[in-house]
């Protein structure tokens, strides 16, 4: 039986927030950043986009630190105000200034920064992912599903710790929702 995704994402945002107090949770961030960066994914990538990350979210700032060692370009999101609930992915150095969204995530602050929407990897960010169907619970905007259904050749990746693996969709699936093509996890790297 399917909960409602909003029941569902309480729940995960609870659990998250618990584990993001352990040192279990620094230990898995650790084994998903060597997991992606040990993988194929990043070979023939130069632009990624990226996310940069809440306390109860796999923490990007370490994989974004060894991107740019890389010499890779880097995009973080950045949501846009409009009614259409869309984002763009913006230009991000270490000399980029980022303030806070109203959602607490930190974004590109810069007016006049590059944008670039058609990425080579997007590593797509979410609260509960199954490992079945590549589906994704992300936290209800909608902004991640419309962006990724406009730029399908992007291809996708997420970082997935332990307590936001699901074997198969607990949520209602909607006809907007885009699967994750490559789902790492600690123990594997899923490809669909």
């Amino acid at each position: 039986m399917t909960k409602l995704k909003k029941e569902i994402r309480q729940q995960q945002v609870e659990k998250l927030s618990g584990f993001a107090e352990t040192a279990e949770k620094n230990a898995e961030d650790q084994v998903l950043l060597k997991n992606i960066m040990n993988s194929e994914l990043l070979d023939k990538c130069q632009s990624i986009g990226i996310t940069s990350s809440l306390t109860y979210e796999v923490d990007t700032s370490g994989l974004i630190a060894q991107l740019w060692d890389q010499g890779k370009d880097v995009y973080l999101a950045r949501a846009n105000d409009n009614s259409e609930r869309s984002q763009d992915f913006i230009y991000y150095s270490y000399m980029t200034k980022l303030t806070k969204s109203k959602f607490g995530v930190a974004e590109v602050s810069e007016p006049d920064a590059q944008i670039n929407n058609d990425l080579d990897l997007i590593i797509v960010p979410g609260l509960a992912f199954a490992l079945d169907s590549h589906q994704r619970l992300g936290f209800g905007g909608g902004y991640y599903d419309r962006f990724l259904a406009k730029h399908p050749s992007s291809k996708t990746v997420a970082l997935v710790n332990s307590k936001m693996i699901f074997e198969t969709a607990a949520w209602k699936i909607e006809s907007t929702d885009v699967p994750i093509q490559t789902i790492i996890t600690p123990e594997s790297i899923l490809s669909k």
